[in-house]
């Protein structure tokens, strides 16, 4: 029977990043094991949104690199996470409008596929999704 738990931000930050040797080994071995199928990780959109955030603030990694190394672990079938394409859909958004968080990315990526057309802000970057019109109330 496969191991499964849940995943927290650290690990993937340690799998990502480099910074602590023992930790990333660690955490390389554990992502290995899911991508071979011996163990089952589940994660949250907050995972992703607090790893995007430590990893462009802390680590100064570019987004487009973690855009690339984040969307690669969306494509591991034993790594669950709600949502997958909306997701994927977020990291694209996310590296190609700056201004924009990626908590802003999600909000407007899932805005959309609500099918709504429209989100309250008074954020004026949040009017740069083409398919989302921001209205202040």
């Amino acid at each position: 029977m496969k191991s499964e738990a849940f995943l927290d931000t650290n690990i993937l930050i340690d799998a990502l990043v480099p910074a602590h040797a023992d930790h990333h080994a660690r955490a390389v071995r554990l992502i290995s094991k899911v991508s071979h199928g011996d163990v089952i990780l589940h994660l949250s959109v907050t995972v992703i949104l607090e790893a995007t955030f430590v990893l462009t603030r802390a680590y100064r990694v570019p987004r487009r690199d973690i855009a690339n190394e984040l969307t690669n672990l969306l494509h591991l079938n034993n790594l669950v996470i709600p949502d997958k394409p909306l997701i994927a859909a977020t990291l694209r958004l996310w590296t190609e409008e700056s201004p924009l968080s990626f908590a802003d990315c999600y909000h407007l990526v899932l805005t959309s596929s609500l099918g709504l057309d429209s989100i309250y802000s008074f954020d004026r970057k949040m009017g740069r999704y083409p398919r989302v019109e921001r209205i202040e109330p």
